[in-house]
């Protein structure tokens, strides 16, 4: 089941969402994965490593005479807040933003478009050298992504098929399916549809005889659906090579459906190569979705 996280402030700037599958047109290269007959194949966005691209996030300055840097990732939520990201390079007029100050650090109270070219190589984070005044606004040239939430439906008609009844269903059940869904072998994921308590599993083994397992432990809501995807653990060792072998990465996260989501700062070639590499023990390149914080500007 999913969860939701505590303590940080996760950015969901457009192109947090968006996956990169068709994003954007014209300013980069599309990569296609293979195809699978039971799995989406999407199209990963290249971005050009010196292209002219624009982003948005928190400006952020630790001390009076430190480096500014670009925060597109997680803020803590504290005061003052805390955030990192690559270093700008380049003019910034603090008076032209909505800026607060506090115990030597100064930051932007909301988020700001910076237009330039991101530079992996520059130092820790990277660096981020403006091609124009940062701004409030969106650039012109930038096409926001349509975003794609997720769809977790109810996988079945009779969700009480089995023995299972209308508003059943104790915390302590609850507790108890939680726990033996990570027991189960071939668990890829699930979801609570009704926002309360009708579960929907997903496995890679006979869905039947695993709903007959579950339903002895729970006695509301439940459909079981077999489908061919990675498993959990598969998605969570994954995840923690990508933490080991990236430690840029901005966000990575199981959506409960077989597939990782990760963002990366920009998803140039060698980048989207380093990931690729990476999973490849546990995931396939159609069990990803990647996102590029900075995009190119497409006029």
């Amino acid at each position: 089941m999913s969860g939701r996280p505590t303590g940080m402030r996760r950015r969901m700037a457009t192109a947090l969402l968006v996956l990169a599958a068709g994003a954007l047109t014209g300013c980069g290269e599309s990569v296609q994965s293979a195809p699978n007959p039971q799995r989406p194949s999407p199209t990963h966005q290249v971005v050009e490593p010196d292209a002219l691209v624009a982003g948005r996030g928190m400006l952020m300055q630790k001390s009076a005479d430190g480096p500014i840097e670009f925060c597109t990732g997680a803020v803590a939520e504290s005061y003052p807040p805390q955030c990192g990201g690559p270093r700008i390079v380049g003019d910034v007029d603090w008076n032209v933003l909505q800026t607060e100050r506090s115990g030597g650090v100064t930051w932007t109270n909301g988020d700001v478009w910076g237009v330039g070219r991101f530079d992996a190589s520059g130092g820790e984070g990277g660096t981020f050298t403006l091609d124009r005044p940062l701004s409030q606004r969106p650039p012109e040239g930038h096409v926001a992504p349509s975003a794609q939430t997720p769809d977790f439906p109810q996988l079945c008609d009779d969700p009480y098929a089995g023995g299972g009844r209308p508003g059943a269903g104790s915390a302590e059940q609850q507790n108890a399916l939680s726990i033996r869904l990570e027991e189960v072998d071939g668990y890829i994921g699930s979801w609570v549809s009704d926002g309360q308590s009708m579960f929907n599993v997903l496995v890679t083994g006979d869905a039947s005889q695993v709903h007959k397992e579950l339903r002895a432990i729970w006695p509301g809501g439940l459909c079981v659906e077999q489908r061919d995807a990675a498993t959990l653990k598969d998605v969570q060792a994954a995840q923690d090579a990508l933490a080991k072998a990236l430690p840029g990465l901005l966000m990575t996260g199981g959506r409960g459906d077989g597939t990782l989501e990760v963002q990366v700062t920009l998803l140039d070639r060698a980048t989207l190569d380093k990931v690729l590499e990476t999973v490849e023990p546990w995931l396939e390149p159609q069990d990803l979705r990647m996102a590029s914080t900075f995009q190119p500007l497409t006029g």
